[in-house]
């Protein structure tokens, strides 16, 4: 530990640490001096505090946190918004829980209870930028894998490590053909998951309420309705529209759904990956181009969404890999982008993994929650501040045989 060389880098009190990658178990050692309703725990760290923790080269990607970030006690309460707090414009109510499911009949249950929730406010009801905790559920934990998950659990072996194993291995002489058959599917897209997935992982975010003058709080939670019940997958730090927003301005549909799922030029898309795709209602391998005024830019592992039918919203945007996969100028979880809906690398991939194609987005965001800026020292959302227009000429989007090519989105 050492002091920062300048004030602006800490923000305020505020350390620089990495998480494990765990899911949401993660415990953050007392020593960090985390707070919670804004009060120390640890004696170590008082007054002014302007410190940085230095993470180890070992890992991949450096993280933020302010030790006033917020805490979600109930963490699967964003996978509710849509059910309790987001209105739909047709009935001036919540929706029902059934508009999450998707459409596609032929999918198994599992996969059409799978929706996204996009909360876009970055204050809270006080005016507070939030900050945000991502959340990553374990990849055992998740609902392909029922069977392969007793199994680890009986041979008590690490997870991921069944992904070099056989099916052959893995059975036993008395199992059904279906139940062979359906563990095949497992292994299969086990394997795809660790070779095009997990090698990207890093470390999850925990970050400041404000950082660099930028209030934080935007969120992508990737949810599945479990038993009847919302539940929480992924909660990943996010970033939309640089311009102000509206419930009432129709930028962003309350309600949309994932059209296509393209792919990203770092990864290359093998016959694994199609037939994950096909299990996934769809996907392929191309790759997404904004096309930034003649000079075009990849927009890795792009879900290009639409506002859900009889609904109005833009229809060029998409989520993907921010550029670079990097969070440049300390701006994720802040309305930075042009429309799109931003991710980190990692994120972006298993965003595009998990999620099925004619998958449920809904977008939550209020007039008082959907701030830019805020206050370092009271961690306070201040009024929007809308960036001048940007004019970039072009066509609003042309398909080619290899990438699709989006250009501005308003």
């Amino acid at each position: 530990m050492q002091a920062c060389k300048r004030q602006q880098e800490c923000e305020g009190t505020m350390l620089l640490f990495h998480l494990p990658s765990c899911g949401a178990t993660t415990k953050v050692p007392e020593i960090l001096g985390v707070l919670t309703g804004g009060r120390m725990r640890t004696p170590l760290l008082t007054g002014v505090l302007a410190l940085c923790v230095l993470a180890s080269p070992a890992f991949a990607q450096s993280t933020i946190t302010s030790m006033s970030a917020s805490k979600i006690p109930d963490v699967d309460a964003p996978c509710r918004i849509p059910f309790e707090k987001l209105k739909d414009v047709k009935t001036n109510s919540p929706f029902p829980m059934s508009a999450a499911i998707n459409e596609n009949e032929k999918l198994p249950q599992n996969i059409r209870n799978r929706y996204i929730v996009a909360d876009f406010n970055t204050a809270d009801e006080n005016g507070v930028c939030k900050g945000v905790r991502e959340h990553l559920s374990r990849v055992d934990q998740l609902s392909e894998f029922p069977r392969l998950r007793k199994i680890a659990a009986e041979r008590n072996v690490e997870f991921t490590s069944l992904a070099n194993e056989k099916v052959v291995t893995l059975t036993k002489s008395e199992e059904k053909l279906e139940d062979i058959e359906a563990l095949a599917i497992e292994l299969e897209d086990l394997k795809n998951y660790v070779e095009q997935v997990q090698r990207f992982q890093t470390d999850h975010i925990v970050k400041a309420r404000v950082y660099n003058g930028w209030c934080v709080g935007q969120t992508l939670n990737f949810c599945e309705i479990q038993n009847g019940t919302p539940k929480l997958v992924y909660r990943f730090i996010t970033s939309s529209s640089r311009w102000q927003q509206r419930p009432n301005n129709n930028y962003y549909a309350p309600i949309n759904v994932i059209a296509k799922r393209n792919w990203s030029s770092d990864r290359r898309y093998t016959p694994a990956d199609a037939k994950r795709d096909e299990r996934m209602n769809g996907g392929h391998s191309h790759i997404a181009m904004f096309e930034n005024g003649g000079s075009p830019i990849e927009m890795p592992n792009f879900l290009h969404f639409l506002p859900d039918k009889g609904y109005i919203g833009e229809r060029a945007n998409g989520i993907h890999q921010i550029a670079g996969g990097l969070d440049s100028g300390g701006t994720f979880g802040a309305p930075v982008s042009l429309g799109c809906v931003r991710l980190s690398k990692y994120q972006a991939k298993l965003a595009r993994w998990w999620t099925p194609r004619q998958a449920k987005f809904f977008i939550y965001l209020e007039t008082d929650g959907y701030k830019n800026y805020g206050d370092a020292k009271t961690a306070k959302a201040k009024g929007y501040i809308n960036p001048p227009p940007v004019d970039i000429a072009g066509p609003r989007r042309q398909e080619t045989q290899n990438f699709t090519l989006f250009s501005l989105f308003r």
